[in-house]
């Protein structure tokens, strides 16, 4: 063979290796090849919603720069912190602990855009009159670490600077770019201005025991705003948690305290954790989309959709919304809303786990239960356990596409504050049962034990109703066909005081044959304006959450039963579109053809002049 011949056969060789490798570079992880990536960076990812560096609140504070707080003095022992007119700065990448009183001044991180700045509050007590206490004026992310055994204190005025005000500073602990919250001691926020605190990025908490108390919102992200772990306390005038994006809570515990809104963003994931909100107007709102009416949320969630020809493309691109729960125990309790919704979406509402109790007032419009119904929504139902009470005015039945069963009994008479609420399946065994704090006149029940073609009873202090389950979704009643089916509703909710909730349990079997254990709640709290305990009886053990203190057991969803939570990750066995590659990968891909090109260019002149 002569040596031409051989040229062109290692030519080809090599192209057919070089598309080999450039699929397996695309769909590597598919394929089962292990990436390494360096931890330390947060490109690695632990999860979806956190990195490795996100949970890690323990981490080596051997070679920090040490900062101390002196009342109106400050020393740096160490590198990239220095100290101006009463204020710390923090200029480099690198690892910080900070201990101490500070009369009045800010810590201030101003490093590099692509600067990582580990920061430990280890028993701080920081008053600033005028501006942010903890400002992130510019970093790639700055860790907020809570130290072990801990006690942190900030505070701030109820005036701003009017340099605070331009650089649109409205925070107790304010941050320009990406904050975590981590480690297991305490953080305390009070502030007479705005917000507690806030992130015009992502803000991700992760430990630590917090209490935020504001004028306006509590926390506060442009971005994702997703939390796990961490015990959190809030009192607010406005929003207990707000997201102009995602919201996502996967463990811990939250307890906003007292609000306008509970927790609003475009979406709303609820995998796990025990969340209790007292709210004034709507305990969870997913205020995304568009539509043409308004919305129980109030007249600032609603955007006016385009119907003219010229723009009926643009109205169609609406964002996506939605509430999504399948795992954790979620109470919404309003005693003092008139237009208000216990779970509001201006989209979607998909429940597929977890244990929901939601008590709104039977006056005004007030909706346990409210989806985007009169736009296409839906509120689909696969799992979970339910007992939603509000008014019967509004009430919307689920999505036909649900595939556990529910009922919606609603009648006009009402019942009483404090009425004791069961559902019994044909055997006697109770499925669902809580002790409503509100009064209310419709009912929303679900849970997995319920199925169709089933006789159940329903138990409403003295009275008795059997309900057949005729349909996936039956409704009963003296207004069978319950209220009305889109949410006309305008206007908000006034705000007014939390009032005293009643005596609250509730009871879930998940096999109506097995023994379950009994759980004794705790004596009743009348008018103590205090939600008592809530109850759950199940096959399983059930113990209140580890990290609840006294206080939140007595007002949060004290002990539930665990619920298996379903995992919602979809499976892709398909090789990796190109939509869906990287900039980085096209970068690569470039590369390697340049390369390739210029190889073959090679191989083409040198057989040519070998002719």
């Amino acid at each position: 063979m002569s040596t031409n011949k051989k040229i062109d056969i290692i030519c080809i060789i090599v192209l057919i290796f070089a598309i080999i490798l450039t699929i397996l570079f695309i769909n590597g992880e598919k394929l089962g090849l292990t990436v390494v990536v360096d931890e330390d960076s947060e490109e690695y990812i632990s999860s979806e919603y956190f990195s490795t560096n996100d949970l890690n609140g323990n981490w080596d504070t051997s070679d920090a720069t040490v900062i101390t707080l002196d009342g109106d003095s400050i020393s740096v022992s160490g590198t990239g912190a220095y100290v101006l007119d009463g204020n710390v700065y923090i200029s480099q990448s690198g690892n910080y602990v900070v201990s101490g009183t500070l009369n009045d001044g800010s810590i201030v991180v101003d490093a590099e855009q692509y600067s990582k700045i580990w920061l430990m509050l280890d028993g701080v007590d920081i008053y600033s009159e005028d501006d942010a206490a903890i400002i992130v004026d510019q970093a790639d992310k700055v860790f907020l670490t809570l130290a072990e055994g801990s006690e942190n204190y900030i505070e701030t005025g109820a005036e701003y600077s009017d340099e605070a005000l331009e650089d649109n500073t409205n925070s107790a602990i304010f941050s320009h770019d990406d904050l975590t919250i981590n480690g297991s001691g305490t953080l305390t926020v009070t502030t007479d201005f705005q917000h507690g605190i806030v992130s015009n990025d992502d803000l991700i908490i992760t430990g630590g025991t917090i209490s935020v108390t504001a004028p306006e919102d509590g926390l506060k992200a442009n971005d994702a705003l997703n939390i796990a772990s961490a015990d959190i306390t809030i009192n607010v005038e406005d929003d207990g948690i707000h997201s102009d994006g995602s919201f996502y809570i996967e463990s811990g515990t939250v307890l906003i305290d007292s609000c306008y809104e509970g927790i609003e963003a475009i979406t709303i994931d609820m995998v796990g954790g025990d969340v209790t909100i007292y709210p004034t107007d709507d305990g969870l709102n997913a205020n995304g989309g568009s539509t043409d009416s308004f919305g129980m949320g109030g007249m600032g969630e609603m955007t006016s959709e385009e119907t003219s020809d010229e723009s009926s493309d643009e109205s169609t691109e609406e964002e996506e919304t939605y509430i999504n729960i399948s795992g954790g125990n979620l109470t919404i309790i309003n005693d003092s809303g008139n237009d208000a919704d216990g779970i509001d979406s201006n989209g979607d509402i998909y429940i597929s786990g977890g244990n929901i109790l939601v008590s709104m007032t039977n006056t005004g419009s007030n909706n346990a239960i409210d989806f985007a119904s009169e736009n296409g929504g839906e509120c689909i139902i696969t799992g979970g356990n339910i007992i939603a009470a509000g008014s019967s005015g509004m009430v919307e039945n689920f999505s036909s596409s649900s595939t556990q069963a529910t009922i919606i009994y609603t009648y006009s008479t009402g019942a009483e504050a404090g009425t004791l609420v069961s559902l019994k399946d044909s055997d006697g065994n109770t499925i669902l049962t809580w002790e409503v704090p509100n009064s209310f006149s419709s009912l929303s029940l679900s849970s997995p034990e319920m199925s169709v073609g089933n006789t159940y009873t329903l138990v409403m202090g003295d009275t008795e109703e059997s309900i057949t389950l005729e349909e996936i979704n039956t409704t009963a009643g003296d207004s069978a066909t319950g209220g009305m089916t889109n949410n006309m509703g305008m206007g908000q909710g006034g705000r007014g005081g939390m009032g005293g909730m009643g005596k609250m349990s509730i009871q879930m079997n998940s096999d109506a044959d097995s023994e379950s254990e009994e759980m004794t709640p705790p004596e009743s709290m009348e008018n103590s304006g205090e939600m008592p305990d809530i109850n759950m009886e199940n096959s399983g053990e059930m113990t209140p959450p580890e990290n609840m203190d006294e206080s939140m057991q007595m007002r949060g969803p004290g002990a539930f039963a665990e619920t298996e939570e379903t995992d919602t990750t979809e499976e892709t066995t398909g090789l990796t579109a190109l939509s869906e590659l990287d900039s980085n990968v096209w970068i690569l891909l470039a590369a390697s053809a340049i390369v390739l090109i210029g190889g073959l260019t090679f191989a083409h002149f040198y057989h040519k002049n070998r002719l």
